[in-house]
């Protein structure tokens, strides 16, 4: 069955009302996954692909670089992942993230999708798509990581090395207040805060905190070594101000897949604030996929 068919057409109240699924349109949907409605944008023409939201946040403050993403030459689904935009939480048991890689399966097979041509996951979201294409490789063909969490290290000292797990907590909190309100493109963070973080923080405190444990516990490294292993292309992205995500992830990501990695200008969630340049990434993705060549980006520019 399409994704269509599956999804029931739910459009929120910023007036979208043409057809989903053609360049240049924006459309809210929802879709039954192991029995709970779950929430998606689609965006896009083009083989499928996946766009994984940050921590706190929601499809809905991603939605320009999502557009700028389906404009690379993709049709594009992003759901709320669970505990988050209204999405149940997993429970207990599943609460990892191999447990959300798995509801990402069960999520595209709600919406009829087998294969995507591109997995790309900020923050949180990129935890999330490393377990997925990890523990369902035939279903992704490329990987796209921005500033993604899940590396042990938080910071690296010339006779010592602190893991995320002694991060305290009040730290994460602290930058990240500082890394969105010091953002050159605060204008457009700050709406997205007031519309995802809060609502999100005020309808489920619980949820949020029990879903930052398990991140500062996550070691996905060997994850992303095997994925690119296996002959995935694996692009990991990290931006010069990001004071959530350090620069020893990025590090420790980039060696895993044997790439020199992007350095982009920006704060953590500088995708929100210059989507043009998250697109561009996608195209240079896409391309190294086999889902589109350097002819077609060319003759599309």
């Amino acid at each position: 069955m399409s994704g269509e068919a599956r999804g029931r057409h739910d459009r929120d109240q910023r007036g979208d009302t043409d057809s989903p699924g053609t360049a240049g349109e924006f459309a809210w949907e929802t879709a039954d996954v192991a029995g709970h409605h779950v929430g998606y944008g689609v965006t896009g023409v083009g083989p499928p692909a996946l766009f994984l939201h940050g921590w706190g946040l929601r499809p809905h403050a991603y939605r320009r670089p999502i557009e700028a993403m389906a404009r690379a030459g993709c049709r594009v689904f992003a759901p709320a992942l669970p505990g988050f935009g209204g999405t149940r939480e997993l429970p207990a048991e599943q609460r990892t993230f191999a447990g959300y890689g798995a509801w990402v399966g069960e999520f595209l097979d709600a919406v009829g999708v087998d294969g995507v041509a591109l997995v790309a996951g900020h923050s949180f979201g990129g935890g999330v798509a490393t377990a997925f294409v990890y523990e369902q490789p035939r279903r992704a063909s490329a990987l796209l990581l921005a500033n993604a969490v899940g590396s042990p290290t938080w910071a690296l000292f010339p006779d010592e090395v602190r893991t995320m797990v002694e991060r305290p907590v009040w730290d994460w909190g602290r930058h990240f207040s500082t890394d969105l309100l010091g953002s050159p493109g605060r204008l457009r963070l700050l709406p997205a805060l007031l519309e995802d973080f809060i609502p999100n923080l005020l309808q489920n405190p619980l949820g949020m905190f029990r879903t930052g444990e398990f991140i500062r516990r996550a070691d996905l490294v060997r994850e992303v070594g095997s994925i690119a292993r296996s002959g995935i292309p694996v692009t990991v992205a990290w931006s010069d101000r990001d004071q959530l995500v350090p620069r020893s992830a990025f590090d420790d990501f980039r060696h895993a897949a044997g790439v020199d990695g992007v350095v982009v200008d920006g704060s953590h969630a500088w995708l929100i604030a210059d989507p043009a340049r998250f697109g561009e990434l996608a195209i240079s993705a896409l391309v190294d996929s086999g889902m589109l060549t350097p002819r077609s980006v060319a003759g599309s520019a």
